[in-house]
This record gives C-alpha cells, sequence and structure tokens, in this order.
C-alpha cells in the first residue's frame, strides 16, 4: 500500500508498494523504492524506533544522519523519468529488524511506504533425502549459525521437529530420538531414528521460530542411501 497525504499532479510517485523482506543475520539488506519523476524533490528514509513508536530520520537523498557506518545509500536511473533508491545495512544485526519508510514530501504533499525487514538465522538441514532400507539407521541434522548479537531468548529458543506421512503413523516415542550440539558458535538438532521402519516414510521437518526445512525420508525394501 502507497501512503499518499495530499494528491498533486507534479509530485514525484513511489511505484514499489509496502513490502515484508526476510534477510540472514550477519548479511546486507537492500531495501528499494522505485521512484517516478523525482525531479528536484529528496527521498527520505526513516526507521520506527520500537521504544517511541514514532519514524527516526536515518537519510535525506545521499545524505545519511546516522553515525552507522553499516549504512549506505545507493541509487540509479532507468530512465529520464525512473529511478531506484536503496537504503543498504551490511552486516544486519537483530537490532535492524523493524520497519523501515521510504518517503518524499514537501510542504504540500507527501507520499510514502513501509518496507518490513524481518532477521532470520541462517539455518541448515542434512541431507534432504534419505533413501534406505528398513532396519538401518537414520541421522538429519538441523543447524543454525548463531553469533554474538543474538539475546539469551534466541539463543534458548528451541529447534522443534515434526512429521508428515502419507502413512497410519505407528512410530512409538522409543523410535525416534533428539539430540542436541552447540559447536563453534552453531547449534545442532539430531533427529536419530534406529532400525528405521517403513511407517517412518515421509517429510520431516525442523522449525525454529519462521523459518523450516524438510527432509523427505523414504524406507523401502531394495533402496539404499
Amino acid at each position: 500500500m502507497v501512503h499518499i497525504t495530499t494528491a498533486v499532479d507534479t509530485f514525484p510517485q513511489i511505484l514499489t508498494e509496502t513490502y515484508n523482506q526476510t534477510s540472514n543475520l550477519s548479511s546486507t539488506a537492500i531495501l528499494t523504492c522505485h521512484i517516478r519523476d523525482l525531479g528536484e524533490h529528496h527521498v527520505t528514509w526513516f526507521k520506527f524506533d520500537p521504544l517511541t513508536s514514532f519514524p527516526s530520520p536515518l537519510a535525506v537523498g545521499k545524505q545519511l544522519f546516522t553515525t552507522d557506518k553499516r549504512y549506505s545509500i545507493s541509487f540509479y536511473s532507468t530512465s529520464s523519468r525512473d529511478s531506484f533508491w536503496s537504503l543498504e545495512i551490511y552486516q544486519l544485526k537483530f537490532s535492524d529488524e523493524g520497519t523501515y519508510i521510504c518517503k518524499i514530501a514537501n510542504r504540500k504533499a507527501s507520499v510514502s511506504i513501509y518496507i518490513h525487514l524481518h532477521i532470520q538465522i541462517p539455518m541448515m538441514i542434512y541431507p534432504t533425502n534419505v533413501y534406505i532400507e528398513p532396519g538401518a539407521s537414520i541421522k538429519l541434522n538441523c543447524s543454525l549459525l548463531m553469533n554474538s548479537d543474538m539475546n539469551d531468548t534466541h539463543k534458548k529458543s528451541l529447534i522443534t521437529w515434526h512429521f508428515v506421512s502419507n502413512q497410519i503413523n505407528n512410530t512409538k516415542p522409543h523410535d525416534v530420538y533428539i539430540r542436541k550440539k552447540f559447536v563453534n558458535n552453531t547449534l545442532s538438532s539430531y533427529l536419530i531414528i534406529e532400525h528405521a521402519q517403513i511407517f517412518h516414510t515421509g517429510v520431516w521437518t525442523c522449525v525454529y521460530k519462521r523459518q523450516q526445512l524438510s527432509a523427505k525420508v523414504i524406507i523401502e525394501k531394495g533402496k539404499k542411501i
């Protein structure tokens, strides 16, 4: 949704609509606004302050108002009317998560959009496909790369496992074991199936907050990894 305070025919347009963006912790986020007919106006960037619920200015045009060196402004034009302005944030931290505003305004009119930035931890699962005979053992590893920016809430959050099968689920508690390990800033959750049987065939999914990854497991006679 594009928010327009006052409609003026000659006023610039933001062709980008409000959107959500998810980026990995420690990666780079590029938040972009497609502007038409910017002319002599300036693109202003804000971020909502979670403590005050008011937007704090980050940049006007090419000028940054923040002293955080992880922030920068980039822009380019594709025609005489169209330009793309981006707020770039490097080495993302959890504190960068929040709502950003791309805005153009003067005394008579304003137009703006919101960009909701979500930060997630890089997550991996291995193997993603398992083909094996009954009676063999299976070990799935779901891991998260942690870093020093994580608070205790994130560190204590659990990786959970879920199972979906087209067959009748006869899995008993002693069939599946979960083992956890934290080594070199990596949290690993191992799902171990000893003496796998046909009823273990299906999709096993590990979940952490908003993220989830799945592995397909097929137990069948004559199959092997």
